[in-house]
């Protein structure tokens, strides 16, 4: 089963003290001196090994030892949802937590007990939600085509597209170069799930194995049409311009996955990456009064991201807010300039409304979920 429009978390790291684990002395390399020689035995370099990951494992996690300002040394480990095997669309919760614990304990590496792990402090969360593009939405690779048509140019935004065999999508800003450019660099990507888990030589192993056979059938597994909205948030900081105090794992599994902090982790960078519309110019241009009326749409809509239909009724209100028939009339002639319709000998300039369309269905279908419940 995949839930669909339904956010979670996909994979964080998390710190703690050395001191708090117990490290397997008996392991091979991790935190040993690690000594290389050549074929006359003479020593070219030894170090103490302080990171490991097992490349023959379909999943492990990832281990550094990190030692800052002088500081008594820390831990780091990496999780994501694939330690969960065939419950991997379910996502890192409340009810999953203790099997990522478990999958940790049992690797061999370090023990940690589960007061501890719930106090550690998670760092570069990755949050995401799947959701079923329908034939009304389009494709994947028509949103890949629409976010590129509709990022707005800016410096620092390392915004790109894939069309790969294995890899289909669009991000902004890169994951491990954010910084402390919380608000304005946050990592945003869409992509094909399917295709990633089928076609990625590095998951296909962790598909056979897993999910193969529970996701055979599976009406909503296709390349083109199942696709996953996934962002980074940083830190506690970053967790901070969102109005939220994130300190430990607690913290996190206990977050409300459902609650308008959580939807803006996706709304923000959406807004901050693309305009929301985007203007295909005609040969023939418009009269004078025809393009600042357009105009006045097309700023009205931007300021308060809504759509042109909506900065109409907004624009006709304003002008004539105590007469009906001016009102509508007004309406009219604004809705016949941002649609396309002739006026007078001229055509107008047209917009598109974004695929954000997708973030709305999402955010409708987490409401009516709700009201449901209440």
């Amino acid at each position: 089963m995949i839930p669909l429009d339904k956010v979670k978390i996909d994979s964080f790291r998390f710190y703690l003290p050395l001191s708090k684990v117990i490290v397997n002395s008996n392991h091979s390399e991790f935190m040993r001196k690690i000594t290389r020689v050549n074929e006359d035995g003479e020593i070219l370099s030894e170090e103490l090994k302080l990171t490991h990951f097992n490349k023959e494992a379909i999943v492990s996690p990832k281990y550094e030892v990190i030692r800052q300002f002088g500081n008594a040394p820390d831990i780091a480990i990496s999780i994501n949802s694939k330690f969960l095997l065939s419950k991997y669309f379910t996502g890192i919760n409340k009810e999953t937590v203790d099997i990522c614990l478990d999958f940790i304990n049992a690797d061999g590496l370090i023990t940690i007990t589960k007061e501890d792990f719930l106090s550690s402090i998670p760092l570069d969360i990755d949050f995401c939600f799947d959701t079923y593009l329908s034939s009304e939405v389009g494709t994947i690779e028509e949103v890949v085509r629409i976010c590129s048509s509709l990022t707005i140019p800016q410096k620092k935004q390392h915004a790109q597209s894939y069309n790969r065999l294995d890899n289909k999508g669009y991000q902004w800003g890169i994951r491990e170069k954010v910084g402390k450019a919380y608000v304005r660099g946050q990592f945003l990507k869409y992509y094909a799930k399917e295709l990633e888990l089928t076609k990625n030589k590095k998951t296909i192993p962790f598909f056979e194995a897993y999910l193969k056979e529970p996701l055979t059938g599976n009406k909503h597994f296709e390349h083109d049409r199942l696709l996953r909205v996934e962002t980074t948030i940083k830190n506690k900081p970053h967790f901070k311009t969102y109005g939220l105090e994130i300190q430990t794992i607690k913290d996190l599994i206990d977050l409300d996955l459902d609650s308008d902090e959580v939807l803006s982790f996706f709304k923000r960078p959406m807004s901050i990456y693309m305009t929301g519309y985007k203007e295909i110019k005609h040969q023939v241009e418009m009269t004078i009064n025809q393009r600042e009326k357009y105009l006045l749409c097309y700023m009205k809509a931007t300021h308060k991201a809504i759509s042109m239909e909506q900065s109409v009724r907004l624009i006709a209100f304003d002008m004539h807010p105590q007469h009906k028939r001016k009102n509508r009339e007004y309406r009219n002639q604004l809705y016949a300039i941002i649609n396309m319709q002739e006026v007078g000998y001229f055509k107008t300039t047209t917009h598109f409304f974004y695929c954000i369309s997708i973030f709305c269905f999402f955010t409708l279908s987490v409401r009516r979920k709700s009201d449901n419940k209440c």
